[in-house]
C-alpha cells in the first residue's frame, strides 16, 4: 500500500476491488483472472468470490467456472439512479408494485437448492410479512422456489428435490411427486403460491420476471396475511403478472 494511502480494512477493500474490477471489465472472470488482476493470492481469491456467491451478490458460470455479478449488486445504488433520473429501473417497478398492493414485495434468484432473496420492500401494513434482504428460503417450499423450478426440466426438478431433502431436517422433507404436481401446475398456469407458509396465517404468490441478459433466472414474490390472499387473490395475481410484464422487452 501507498504510504500516502489512508490505512483500511483488507477485507472490505478487497470486495470493493473485485466489484469495480468487474465494472471495469464488463465481463465474466474466472478466479485466477481476478487473482491476477489484483494480485490476490489465489486461495484467498476463490473464498471472497465464494462467499460473494453464496451472498447472491456474484454467480458462476458452472462451464466456464467464470463470475459475474448479479442484480444485486445494481440494486445498491438504484436508489439514487432514482433519484437522480427520474423512475424507470426494477427498483421502482417494484416499489410501485408494494405501494398498487400495500404487501411485501421480494426478488429471488436460485442457488442450489434455496433461494437467495436480492431484494426486499416490506409490507405498508402494520401485520404484514417482513423479511430483510439476503433472506434464504428452501427452493422446493418457497412460491418463488417453485416458479424457478418451472424453468427446469421434470428430471432436474426431481433431482433439486432430492437434493434438498437430503440437506433437509425430516419435517421439512417435501413429496418429490407431489411437487413435480405443483410445479407443473404453476407452468401451465404462470404463478405460484404458498399458503401458510414461511408461517402460519401467511401466503404468497409469485411469477417469474423477464430474463435479463448475463443474469440468472428471477422470480418476484408477494408476501401478505392469508386472508388478504383469500380476499384479494385475482386482484392480486394480475398486480403481479403485469409488474413482471412492464419489465419485458
Amino acid at each position: 500500500m501507498d504510504e500516502k494511502t489512508p490505512a483500511t480494512i483488507k477485507s472490505a477493500r478487497r470486495v470493493l476491488e473485485v466489484l469495480e474490477l468487474f465494472a471495469e471489465r464488463r465481463g465474466p472472470a474466472t478466479v485466477s483472472a481476478v487473482s491476477e488482476a489484483l494480485d490476490y493470492p489465489l486461495s484467498s481469491t476463490s473464498v471472497l468470490l465464494r462467499s460473494l456467491e453464496r451472498l447472491g451478490y456474484l454467480q458462476q458460470d458452472l462451464a466456464t467456472r467464470a463470475f459475474r455479478p448479479t442484480l444485486r449488486v445494481m440494486l445498491l445504488g438504484t436508489w439514487m439512479h432514482d433519484d437522480l433520473f427520474g423512475q424507470g429501473s426494477l427498483l421502482a417497478s417494484m416499489n410501485t408494485l408494494r405501494l398498487r398492493t400495500g404487501q411485501t414485495v421480494m426478488v429471488g434468484l436460485r442457488q442450489g437448492v434455496h433461494v437467495r432473496f436480492i431484494l426486499s420492500l416490506p409490507s405498508l401494513r402494520a401485520n404484514g410479512l417482513k423479511f430483510p434482504v439476503g433472506v434464504m428460503r428452501p427452493v422446493c417450499r418457497s412460491s418463488v422456489g417453485k416458479m424457478l423450478l418451472t424453468r427446469e426440466s421434470d428430471r432436474d426438478v426431481q433431482r433439486i428435490a432430492r437434493a434438498a431433502n437430503a440437506q433437509a431436517e425430516a419435517a421439512h422433507r417435501v413429496d418429490v411427486a407431489a411437487l413435480l404436481d405443483e410445479v407443473r401446475l404453476s407452468r401451465a398456469r404462470g404463478w405460484a403460491e404458498t399458503r401458510d407458509y414461511p408461517r402460519p396465517g401467511f401466503a404468497t404468490l409469485a411469477v417469474l420476471l423477464p430474463e435479463l441478459a448475463g443474469q440468472p433466472p428471477m422470480a418476484v414474490t408477494l408476501g401478505m396475511r392469508l386472508e388478504t390472499l383469500q380476499a384479494r387473490a385475482d386482484a392480486l395475481r394480475q398486480a403481479l403478472q403485469e409488474a413482471a410484464q412492464r419489465l419485458g422487452p
